[in-house]
């Protein structure tokens, strides 16, 4: 992306390092919070409704509340087998795009999280949007898995999955989840973050199409000169792949090489 290399040049010096690893580190100590009764998950999460009533803090207090509460050992230890994923996507991703890059990826995504809410509010006032972090995992994974394709990760510690795979089922979920919401505003709201993602990702996407138009172009052009006839005659048109039981043969004239066919030859005589 030009644009974003020339705004890297500017405003590359704002970019923050780790800036997902500074973000569980965050939602690890709200949980902390949680545990001792502090703070409820319920006061974190972005909901317009309670943002227009005043509560503005919304607006950047569900970036750093924690995806679940887990209520058991082995919910505890998924959750931090879960950070650690996310931390390694991310680490990969700022590898690959830079820090400023993977900046601007997560703030377009959490941007449009954000007006995704309040317009989809606006659009269905009977229903309440809340707004979670979930998103921005859901973001980082579809970034990590685009760029790296065929990374396996064990499913369930046991079956091993390719990631590419693993995205196009988390897509089918979502498309369901996406048809099931109650009102149009819920979907906006749930699709909104994901536009930072295709906004990201429209040149390769725009390069795989050409790339696989080109290649059945070719494959095309290769299977018709496959196809096509060694031997036409020049006379009657009869070629190696019409008429093969005929006996095809070349004469000089006038210094162009001419092919005529056995039948053409004994007519001639």
């Amino acid at each position: 992306m030009k644009f974003l290399d020339k705004l890297e040049k500017r405003l590359g010096f704002l970019a923050v390092p780790n800036v997902v690893a500074t973000l569980i580190v965050a939602q690890l100590f709200i949980y902390g919070a949680m545990l001792t009764g502090h703070v409820e998950l319920e006061g974190l999460l972005l909901v317009p409704k309670a943002v227009f009533g005043g509560e503005w803090w919304r607006l950047a207090s569900f970036m750093i509340a924690p995806p679940y509460v887990p209520v058991s050992l082995f919910q505890g230890l998924f959750l931090a087998f879960f950070w650690y994923v996310l931390w390694m996507m991310s680490n990969t991703l700022e590898e690959e795009w830079g820090t400023f890059r993977l900046n601007v990826y997560l703030l377009t995504c959490v941007i449009l999280a954000v007006v995704g809410a309040f317009v989809g509010q606006i659009i269905s006032p009977a229903g309440t949007i809340f707004v979670a972090p979930r998103f921005l995992y859901f973001c980082v994974f579809f970034a990590f898995a685009t760029l790296n394709p065929n990374i396996q990760f064990l499913v369930m510690f046991i079956i091993p999955m390719k990631v590419k795979w693993m995205a196009w089922i988390i897509l089918a979920f979502g498309v369901i989840a996406f048809l099931a919401m109650p009102s149009i505003g819920h979907r906006l709201a749930f699709a909104a973050p994901f536009l930072g993602y295709l906004l990201f990702f429209r040149g390769s996407f725009k390069q795989t199409m050409e790339s696989r138009q080109r290649r059945a172009q070719f494959e095309s052009d290769r299977r018709q000169a496959a196809d096509g006839a060694l031997h036409t005659c020049e006379q009657c048109g009869a070629s190696d792949q019409s008429d093969p039981e005929r006996d095809f043969r070349y004469k000089s004239v006038e210094n162009d090489m001419i092919c005529i066919c056995n039948v053409c030859r004994e007519s001639a005589t």
